[in-house]
């Protein structure tokens, strides 16, 4: 704690929450608490206030109530930090209230964290964050891997599951997984979903006819390349590589039921049905069990 009262992180960057003080928020900042003790590093705690300004029909803006507001966000975040010191008592916590959109100063934020954490659905602006554009924003563009809390989380240990697709995105992803896993002594699951396309197209169209059996070959092959070598650079972590028939969205929230934490990439290309922030990431983020890690 320096002269200005302000606690410092710990053991590096550190992780910054956002806060808007719903009960999903909370429990966003638990686990950045419990993640950042098992990380040695402190938490970053953010509450960002809306511009207070009434327009009138003219177009002239004025400030409303800015001091009453200010105060209010910062008892908010007050309280949101009690929780946390409270059960978390050995993490470092430092606190923002920032004035502005809530976007672009999150995005700022990421730039000094090591991770950026949020609650869904969240109350606010912040439930934009579950669906829709703000999410797609903040995950491809934040400079660190941005991590959404399901409402309901509850703490737990479990594997650490990544999805795979044989893209760039997919591997930042699974290097993410390892990473994560050898630090907070977990295990990795990773899992590729395959489908024959034809079970998905049209009923009149006209299209090529799979060989669906090569289909499973080529994605069992992508999904050892994948994996292959990760144990020179962590041989501690125990990796189990799951191959499953269907849909990446529902294969990776049915394998999200006893995760600690599920890892996908923000944009596939891979030759198998990639994994894009829009579609399936955008649908895993809904329906979850577990803490959501999107690498950009």
């Amino acid at each position: 704690m320096d002269e200005s009262g302000v606690v410092h992180a710990v053991g590096g960057r550190p992780i910054v929450v956002g806060c808007d003080g719903s009960s999903e928020s909370d429990a966003a900042a638990r686990w950045a608490a419990g993640t950042a003790q098992l990380l040695g590093r402190g938490i970053r705690m953010v509450h960002v206030m809306p511009w207070p300004i009434l327009r009138s029909a003219g177009g002239t803006g004025v400030l409303v109530g800015g001091d009453v507001l200010w105060q209010a966000a910062q008892r908010l975040v007050d309280t949101s930090c009690l929780h946390v010191r409270t059960e978390y008592p050995g993490v470092a916590i430092e606190a923002e209230v920032s004035l502005g959109d809530l976007v672009p100063t999150l995005l700022r934020e990421a730039e000094g964290g090591s991770l950026l954490v949020l609650g869904s659905p969240g109350c606010g602006e912040i439930r934009e964050l579950a669906d829709g554009t703000a999410t797609a924003s903040i995950a491809t563009h934040a400079s660190c891997p941005v991590v959404v809390v399901p409402a309901g989380w509850s703490p737990r240990r479990g594997d650490v599951v990544v999805g795979v697709d044989g893209s760039e995105q997919s591997r930042k992803a699974i290097d993410s997984a390892f990473q994560f896993a050898e630090q907070t002594g977990a295990s990795v699951r990773a899992v590729l979903a395959w489908h024959d396309p034809q079970s998905v197209q049209p009923g009149d169209m006209q299209f090529p006819v799979y060989d669906v059996d090569a289909l499973a070959e080529d994605s069992a092959a992508v999904l050892g390349e994948a994996v292959a070598g990760r144990g020179v650079d962590h041989p501690d972590v125990k990796v189990t590589e799951k191959l499953v028939h269907g849909m990446p969205s529902k294969v990776l929230v049915d394998e999200s039921r006893d995760a600690g934490l599920l890892v996908v990439g923000s944009r596939g290309r891979g030759r198998i049905r990639s994994l894009l922030l829009g579609s399936v990431s955008r649908a895993v983020l809904h329906d979850a069990a577990c803490p959501i890690a999107v690498v950009r």
